[in-house]
């Protein structure tokens, strides 16, 4: 990955979004290997559920807050500078969800980051104007596909909402089962898969939206709960 050329499309690096450093470093080697960066899209993200009596232990809640909130405003502090030495247009796009606007039980933290982030949208739109434009996407639950979903946290979704499984069944058709269920609460029936949500943030980050700053995108299928209101 050293050079511009010859590195190929694409590089893979491993960086820990809570550590100042670790990004600094991460985007140092963007830097070097296509001599700069013009886009940055924010996924990283971590979901601590609540215990049975609705406890988050301080540690996880800090960690939750760290990964969700701190490590997009950390990834977006150090572009800031090399994206003004650059003098070029950009676009900072960050993963928000559709529990941001959503109160319930048992992901008080997750929830409460992620407004944390909708709102960093707009304060991180108005502090790296008018050289980047600053945009995020709120899906609802995206069950396939998803590292947040490992086979023991589909297995307590399918118990808490009494979905019928077998324990002899493969992870894959437990996870099925579990995302037509949360599609069965959106207006459209569809369950929101990663591609969908690369399609947003394809849109944000291109020319067709290159006057759109300061919105969050949401992705979940009409999740009427999220409305705005």
């Amino acid at each position: 990955g050293s050079g511009v050329s010859g590195c190929g499309p694409a590089i893979g690096l491993r960086a820990d979004v809570t550590d100042r450093g670790s990004i600094r470093a991460a985007l140092d080697q963007v830097a070097l290997a296509y001599g700069g960066f013009d886009t940055i899209v924010v996924t990283a993200g971590v979901f601590v559920p609540s215990d049975t009596t609705g406890h988050i232990p301080d540690e996880k809640w800090a960690q939750t807050f760290g990964v969700n909130v701190t490590g997009s405003y950390l990834v977006a502090d150090e572009a800031r500078q090399t994206w003004q030495d650059q003098g070029l247009s950009g676009s900072l796009v960050l993963t928000t969800s559709a529990n941001a606007v959503v109160a319930k039980k048992g992901s008080v933290a997750y929830d409460t980051s992620k407004a944390a982030v909708s709102h960093l949208v707009r304060e991180l739109a108005i502090e790296l104007a008018p050289l980047i434009r600053v945009n995020g996407v709120a899906p609802a639950t995206v069950v396939q596909g998803s590292a947040m979903f490992p086979r023991d946290r589909v297995v307590g979704s399918l118990a808490k909402y009494q979905i019928p499984y077998t324990a002899e069944e493969p992870t894959a058709a437990l996870v099925d089962k579990l995302a037509k269920f949360y599609a069965e609460r959106t207006l459209t029936k569809s369950p929101i898969t990663p591609a969908d949500q690369a399609e947003a943030y394809f849109l944000l980050v291109s020319k067709r939206l290159s006057k759109t700053t300061g919105q969050v995108i949401t992705v979940d299928g009409g999740l009427h709960e999220a409305f705005l209101r």
